[in-house]
């Protein structure tokens, strides 16, 4: 459970139907992607204090991680976009909360080439903005976490500018409108929780 609680920090939102299959470890696939679930099992396990103490832990984690790193390589493999952004992203928080900045930087750019590829936009093109969601509540949820860990990683790190994204900031910043809620609640919403995680990310992180 304790990882469940902690998916919205690494930036992966999902529906109560991927959540719970999660939680039964259902990893044929039908529900939910099993990268997710065995990547949550390996988060979750990491974070136990004397697993390195325990053979069988050991060699369970060994497990789900060879088995989340061959289904992330499957998923990335087929053209569902929004599904590989999620995975992305997740690879990518993990990677900036085990201190490994130069990992992060490879899944900064996986994420920005799976959004291009798949033109996940917040606003779209043309036509009128889709109604709220699930779905919907995915894909905002994975494109502002880009975005977030893009900005946070030049701040924190003097990476890069942030320009593979400045499109996709400029769109959530002025032209969002999902469910009645105005662009400008939903961008406070989003620095006061960029600002929360980079006071505590900063002391531990970096």
């Amino acid at each position: 459970m304790w990882v469940l609680l902690r998916l919205p920090k690494f930036g992966v939102h999902l529906g109560h139907e991927k959540l719970d299959a999660i939680v039964r470890g259902d990893q044929s696939g039908t529900v939910v992607n099993r990268a997710f679930v065995c990547g949550s099992q390996m988060m979750g396990i990491s974070s136990l204090i004397g697993t390195d103490d325990s053979p069988a832990m050991v060699r369970f984690l060994a497990r789900r991680t060879q088995i989340a790193w061959e289904s992330l390589a499957e998923l990335f493999k087929v053209a569902d976009y929004r599904t590989c952004l999620q995975a992305a992203v997740l690879v990518l928080s993990c990677k900036v909360h085990l201190r490994l900045p130069q990992l992060a930087l490879l899944y900064i750019r996986k994420c920005c080439d799976l959004i291009k590829a798949g033109n996940m936009r917040f606003v779209p093109t043309c036509g009128r903005p889709p109604e709220f969601s699930e779905d919907l509540h995915e894909t905002l949820a994975a494109l502002s976490q880009t975005i977030y860990w893009v900005n946070f990683l030049f701040l924190m790190r003097g990476d890069p500018e942030p320009h593979a994204t400045a499109d996709l900031e400029r769109e959530f910043r002025l032209e969002l409108p999902v469910g009645g809620i105005t662009p400008f609640i939903l961008y406070i919403e989003l620095i006061l929780y960029c600002s929360e995680l980079i006071r505590s990310s900063s002391r531990s992180v970096l």
